[in-house]
């Protein structure tokens, strides 16, 4: 089968956009053809010659070794200039449609809400429906939705609420009029979906979204992070560095483990706020800052590490919670965080009571530390819970569905 799975950009950190990229490794694994279309942009920056893409014929160049990792097709996109920022794929109804005649697409996955991919898709498979009812075109493509709604937005952005409400309202009802299925990343979320009136049996709440290629380095050799040496510990956040990160409090973690003994903290990541973070850091030698985004080094970060953090005052997807469980890593997430909805409190990790709980969460490692044998007991759970929720589980789920 032919897969386009659709997203805004593509990002080696924040978890929304990496989602898609994971969902497209998966149905390559199953032996599918699977590309991710999106924007010209990677984590907020071109990825490619924009010139090339606005020229191009169809809207669109096809990038075999993009920077996301997997075959994606860059279209003509912008950025909205009226905070906040978004941004959109122009004209995409007519290049989807190109994308299509070109490669017979069997189904498109939509990842994320509050940008005009969603409506637009939606729109497009209106127009297939109604061109299959009259005997226009013999079959249409299947359509997901990944809406990752990720409840309130932070109040301290009062525009970027007020954009999401309104886009629910208006357009969210249309998109999920015209949905196949549904995933919905959370419980919560689950709830919210049937608060539109979507049929339960539309609806796929799933906790499958491990990267695949990061599961295959679970079983092998992994050497501990070089930044590491001279260290007895460290936890770790593995993730974008913004505002809503809550980067202060990351450096508040790194103090506290200071003064716990030979530890440290390790941030994998990169973004707007990376030199406030570097400034907020300096002078602190137990803070390793690390902007490399392998697979092989993030799965080193991630198996040598104590325990796994969040703490977002906003993170409406928080996937990279079940990478640590997958490798038996115990993770602290609070309520802000839906990574908390992977974790079961203090059986493989902790719920902590707000995004500024920094005792709460180093009064749990200071107990790791004194107590291993509850380290090791929690590190078996989440090893449990963990092994089947890789992507490729979630791919099998949609292709049934698209069979039935």
């Amino acid at each position: 089968m032919n897969i386009a799975v659709v997203a805004p950009q593509s990002s080696h950190w924040e978890d929304t956009y990496r989602a898609a990229a994971v969902l497209v490794k998966a149905f390559l694994k199953l032996g599918h053809k699977s590309w991710l279309i999106t924007s010209i942009f990677h984590d907020g920056r071109p990825a490619v010659d924009v010139d090339a893409v606005e020229k191009s014929e169809g809207g669109y160049v096809v990038v075999e070794g993009d920077v996301s990792g997997v075959p994606a097709i860059r279209v003509i996109s912008g950025r909205s200039l009226v905070p906040p920022s978004v941004i959109y794929l122009r004209n995409f109804p007519r290049v989807l449609n190109a994308i299509d005649e070109a490669y017979g697409l069997d189904a498109v996955v939509v990842v994320s809400s509050f940008w005009n991919g969603p409506e637009d898709v939606a729109r497009w498979i209106s127009i297939k429906k109604s061109l299959l009812t009259i005997g226009e075109v013999s079959k249409r493509p299947f359509f997901v939705y990944v809406p990752v709604l990720g409840g309130r937005a932070p109040l301290k952005k009062p525009m970027e609420a007020a954009s999401r409400v309104m886009w629910s309202t208006l357009y969210l009802p249309q998109v999920l009029q015209q949905v196949d299925v549904v995933v919905a990343v959370s419980s919560n979320e689950f709830y919210d979906l049937r608060q539109y009136r979507v049929p339960e049996d539309k609806i796929v709440e799933c906790r499958d979204w491990v990267d695949p290629d990061v599961a295959e380095l679970a079983g092998g050799q992994l050497e501990r992070p070089k930044q590491a040496e001279g260290y007895d510990f460290y936890v770790s956040y593995i993730g974008p560095l913004d505002e809503d990160r809550n980067i202060r409090g990351l450096i508040k973690v790194a103090e506290r483990i200071a003064s716990m003994g030979n530890g440290a903290l390790i941030v994998a990541g990169a973004g707007e706020a990376e030199e406030k973070f570097r400034r907020e850091a300096e002078g602190r030698k137990n803070v390793i800052l690390i902007r490399e985004h392998g697979i092989r080094t993030i799965a080193s970060i991630i198996r040598w590490s104590l325990a796994g953090v969040d703490l977002a005052f906003y993170e409406p997807m928080g996937i990279r919670a079940l990478e640590y469980l997958y490798f038996g890593v115990p993770y602290a997430a609070p309520p802000t965080s839906n990574a908390a909805y992977f974790i079961t409190n203090g059986v493989d990790g902790i719920h902590l009571e707000s995004a500024n709980d920094i005792e709460g969460f180093v009064n749990w490692v200071s107990t790791l530390l004194r107590e291993p044998e509850l380290r090791d007991e929690m590190s078996l759970k989440a090893r449990k819970k963990a092994t089947e929720r890789t992507a490729v589980k979630l791919a099998e789920t949609l292709l049934m569905r698209l069979a039935s």
